[in-house]
């Protein structure tokens, strides 16, 4: 049995539910090098987080929450949601990729919709998905956001400032 080690977290296959069928028909994994199904995260021995696939390139990684129906979809809430994407980043970044996606795909959802600032889509679409991936790494996300402001506030200096720090910290990272 495979185990992947993302310091504190420790990754480990689950059994497979037939309701799953679906879910990896209609998986896009033309853009990724390796592909693991059903995986419990562990912390101190104890799961966590539970993702129906992870997909992975040279650079980033993907992970998928599968809702086999909508009944199902409505009981997860945006809480949950929203540590699942958490955990998401932190799982990332241990495992050294620099950019992430979390999308939670519903059988029969009739249009792709957002809960907890996750991306959710319907099952039928996931076969054309392209992930948007976002950054593992909380200082960078830090720095476009301060970079984003002090440009609106007219500080442009000081927003290629930062935008140099940035590249420096991106070098840092390669």
């Amino acid at each position: 049995m495979i185990e992947l080690s993302s310091d504190p977290y420790v990754l480990k296959p689950r059994n497979t539910p037939m309701t799953e069928a679906d879910f990896r028909l209609h998986l896009n994994i033309s853009w990724c090098r390796g592909v693991l199904f059903n995986v419990v995260a562990l912390k101190n021995a104890i799961a966590v987080v539970e993702y129906d696939a992870l997909l992975w390139s040279d650079e980033s990684i993907m992970f998928v929450e599968y809702k086999d129906s909508v009944a199902a979809y409505k009981d997860l809430s945006s809480r949950r949601v929203q540590q699942m994407n958490s955990f998401a980043k932190n799982i990332a970044r241990g495992l050294g990729y620099k950019s992430f996606a979390f999308i939670v795909v519903v059988k029969g959802l009739e249009e792709g919709t957002n809960k907890g600032g996750v991306e959710v889509l319907p099952l039928v679409e996931l076969g054309c998905y392209q992930p948007i991936f976002i950054s593992s790494i909380t200082e960078l996300e830090y720095l476009n956001k301060m970079i984003a402001k002090y440009t609106r506030e007219g500080k442009e200096e000081f927003a290629k400032e930062l935008d140099k720090l940035k590249k420096i910290f991106e070098m840092e990272q390669a």
